[in-house]
């Protein structure tokens, strides 16, 4: 019993002095900061908000959010159950259900530029916490994906959290498992994937717990993903039916993927890769190189910092450079780290400078993500939302009893100016009273599976060729390339080019039917009647 009175005491006096620096003058200061730093992101990214669906995975998120249905694409797989229905609740309050996801990003970004100026404050003083915040906030792609409603902002936000609370059990023995298990669970059900790339960080910050503190943390983490997988499997069929749509897309991407052979796609997701990243931080990125080997350890309160990052980061830089890699927006899982690393060089540089020389520094990095954000990424939000809603006001004026619209699939790795179509999620969404064709009608079948290739009334469902269509007199193309499915010298007139869409139309020859493509696929006439 007497060997043991010391050990406690020990932890007592960890306890007290823990708690005593957590209220301590200064860690309240650096609360406050990192609380009004976080509101003042909120408030400076609402200015920015997008009022519309850019890509075609936000509009499956706004239709998931009416009418949940992963078979449907509603949203695809693999689910994001409890994004959706967190977007489902906070339409109770009144918000549409694009907004709702945009606020649900505006939060996490604000939420990010908050805990990481606090951890940051936490290891490096009050400068830290000033950087930390800096960086996060002006991140340009941090900034741009708060206002757009898509998954990204809460996946960095979560990613950032796992890694805050691993560090913390890894630093402080007394620091209980059960936060991080909680936040592995939430992560998992707004973006699934992510639990594959934090799970090493995770397993590798519990190694030196009791087993019975770990088999708690299982059972936590394996309580809350049942609480989101279960009514996402009953929603979407049972288990069998989620495996077989979400394994078409999984296939999909593996097919396409450098893991598969296809080493074309390495050199793709490289570049790609280099540019997101290079978005993340900008002109802070160069000073990533003076943290210093033993700095880093040194700050951190660990020896084995750098392998802390290194397990953080490798997994998610590794699937996606080896398997897929989308929207740029993929790399704020890494947001995180990167703004810890780089206000640890920042920090450690500033002990050679003066304070003027300091905020001279900090204002240039600012300076330059901020031209850079406004310049390309903002301004990017706004071509396309300008150019969404012209298209959305032409298209308001066709009647969609006697007019169809169609498009066909977008061109991998195209951007949109290099191809400028609307996509069909988009033109479903923006012309919702018009019926929405992809064609070929087969096209969909390429990405493998059935997923939807018509759509009217914000309704999409699968349709097969031949078809005839009765009653039509205006053909909209919203896609320059379906040209080529018309018959020879068919008469038709470019509607609009704002060089982000393209859309032409065709006027039907009351005296003959209009057969598209060469099979005849879809044929479509004046004459009154239903369609089949």
């Amino acid at each position: 019993m007497t060997k043991q009175l010391p050990k406690a005491q020990d932890s007592r006096d960890r306890e007290e002095s823990q708690q005593a620096r957590l209220s301590s003058p200064a860690a309240r200061s650096l609360l406050i900061f990192a609380v009004v730093a976080g509101l003042v992101a909120v408030g400076a990214r609402f200015v920015f908000r997008t009022h519309l669906p850019l890509t075609w995975d936000s509009v499956q998120f706004v239709l998931g959010v009416v009418n949940y249905d992963v078979v449907a694409h509603q949203p695809h797989p693999p689910g994001y159950f409890l994004y959706v229905h967190t977007a489902r609740v906070l339409g109770l309050v009144g918000l549409p259900p694009y907004l709702a996801l945009v606020a649900m990003s505006l939060c996490a970004g604000g939420l990010t530029v908050g805990l990481v100026a606090w951890w940051a404050g936490r290891l490096l003083g009050p400068q830290g916490g000033l950087v930390a915040a800096a960086l996060a906030l002006f991140s340009p792609l941090a900034w741009v994906y708060a206002t757009r409603g898509d998954t990204y902002a809460i996946s960095g936000f979560f990613a950032l959290l796992v890694g805050y609370l691993c560090w913390r059990m890894l630093t402080d023995p007394e620091q209980p498992v059960w936060p991080a298990a909680v936040a592995m669970g939430l992560a998992g059900g707004f973006r699934p994937t992510d639990v594959l790339f934090l799970a090493p960080l995770w397993v590798w910050a519990m190694r030196r717990r009791l087993w019975r503190q770990a088999a708690v943390a299982g059972v936590i983490f394996g309580v809350i993903t049942c609480a989101w997988v279960v009514p996402m499997l009953v929603a979407t069929g049972g288990i069998a039916r989620y495996q077989e749509v979400s394994g078409h897309l999984s296939r999909m991407v593996i097919d396409q993927a450098p893991i598969a052979g296809n080493m074309r796609m390495l050199g793709v997701f490289g570049w790609h890769l280099i540019g997101s990243t290079a978005g993340l931080l900008l002109a802070a990125w160069p000073l990533v190189l003076l943290v210093g080997r033993e700095y880093l350890p040194r700050v951190m309160g660990d020896r084995r910092a750098w392998l802390f990052f290194a397990i953080w980061l490798v997994p998610a830089i590794l699937f996606y450079l080896l398997v897929h890699l989308g929207p740029a927006g993929y790399l704020l899982i890494v947001l995180g780290p990167a703004v810890l690393l780089a206000t640890a060089a920042v920090i450690r540089l500033s002990s050679s400078l003066s304070l003027a020389q300091f905020v001279f520094l900090l204002l240039v990095i600012v300076v330059l993500n901020c031209a850079f954000t406004g310049s390309e990424l903002i301004d990017e939000n706004q071509r396309l939302e300008h150019s969404f809603t012209n298209i959305q006001q032409l298209l308001a004026g066709f009647s969609g009893s006697d007019t169809l619209a169609m498009t066909g699939l977008s061109v991998r790795g195209e951007t949109q100016a290099e191809h400028p179509m609307l996509k069909f999620r988009l033109a479903m969404y923006l012309a919702p009273h018009i019926p929405v064709y992809i064609f070929p009608l087969e096209w969909p079948r390429l990405y493998g599976g059935d997923p939807p290739n018509y759509a009217h009334q914000m309704e999409a469902g699968r349709v097969k060729p031949p078809i005839v269509y009765h009653g039509i007199r205006n053909l909209v193309l919203l896609d320059p390339r379906l040209q080529g499915y018309l018959p020879a010298a068919t008469p038709r007139r470019q509607i609009w080019d704002d060089g982000m869409v393209q859309a032409y139309l065709v006027e039907l020859d009351p005296t003959a039917p209009l057969r598209l493509g060469t099979e005849g696929h879809m044929v479509l006439t004046v004459a009154p009647g239903g369609a089949r």
